[in-house]
């Protein structure tokens, strides 16, 4: 007499078996998966001390208020591998014969980038910059007591006008 029902199989050839192993299976293939592409595609960290920054955040507003008072407001053109930047100011204010300008990215702080611009005529200064990657980058230029801060969308945007953070 042949008895099927009391045969016993190998625990390999049950399928829910196989169903169950699948489970833990498919979590390890998926974190290496996902392992693989944190680790390639790192931002790196925008800012490294958060409370240091945080203290510092009076003085810049100090900068800030600075700007408005001296009456700055400036309009930046990118061309090519050219930034002029046209300042204007009242009548009390000396501007100084050179400037900082650094374009940061808007999430990845490797692409950031800082250079320094000189008067070319009373307003006019003007300097190189390396050519801007296509995204989001915020504008900040700066002097010794203040500072203005805009953005502008590469390469859309040849020109922006920045003015002071900060309002009366």
């Amino acid at each position: 007499m042949n008895n099927t029902e009391n045969e016993v199989r190998p625990w390999y050839k049950e399928p829910y078996v196989w169903m169950i192993i699948a489970i833990p299976a498919s979590a390890v293939v998926y974190g290496m998966f996902f392992l693989t592409v944190s680790i390639t595609s790192y931002d790196g960290m925008v800012v490294d001390d958060y409370y240091k920054k945080g203290k510092e955040i009076n003085r810049v507003l100090k900068r800030d208020k600075a700007a408005l008072g001296h009456g700055l407001r400036a309009q930046v053109e990118v061309d090519k591998n050219t930034l002029t930047i046209f300042l204007a100011s009242n009548n009390t204010y000396t501007p100084p014969p050179t400037l900082e300008v650094g374009f940061f990215y808007a999430t990845k702080a490797g692409l950031d980038k800082a250079t320094f611009v000189e008067i070319q005529q009373p307003g006019i200064y003007q300097g190189e910059l390396a050519s801007l990657e296509t995204g989001r980058w915020n504008v900040q230029i700066e002097a010794d007591d203040w500072r203005l801060i805009g953005s502008l969308q590469a390469p859309d945007e040849a020109q922006v006008v920045i003015e002071p953070a900060v309002k009366k």
